[in-house]
């Protein structure tokens, strides 16, 4: 019983260790989750909540773009950005209907939800998730 307890300490510190050691010198080449919220990082959601599927959203600023969000789903983002700025987006549906969303300011560390309707977009911003 002894030697299980120790094994788990042990584990433990080194886990924690790790998590350290990779926050302060950057060990590996991904983000852990538990870091990446405020590290230069912004997170945008997409919610279709429109009445029909969106082929795909076009993100400007982080290059991004995603694809097939079918009714009631969602897609996630996360770009890299340091600071404060801006994206803007524009959503495609199935029919070829668009909708050309400008600028949201951002910063690093947000957490942005972006609510897809028929014919507009609401910005719910969740700031430093």
């Amino acid at each position: 019983m002894k030697k299980i307890i120790l094994i788990l300490f042990i584990s433990i510190i080194g886990s924690i260790g790790f998590l350290i050691l990779n926050k302060h010198y950057n060990l590996t080449d991904y983000d852990i989750t538990l870091f990446s919220g405020q590290k230069e990082q912004v997170r945008v959601d997409f919610v279709n909540k429109s009445d029909e599927n969106i082929q795909s959203i076009t993100i400007f600023s982080s290059s991004g773009k995603i694809e097939n969000i079918k009714v009631g789903e969602s897609r996630s983002i996360t770009f890299k950005h340091s600071g404060e700025g801006t994206y803007q987006f524009v959503v495609n549906f199935d029919s070829g209907k668009q909708i050309k969303e400008g600028e949201r300011y951002i910063e690093a560390g947000y957490f942005v939800t972006e609510y897809i309707y028929n014919n507009d977009v609401k910005t719910d911003y969740n700031h430093y998730k």
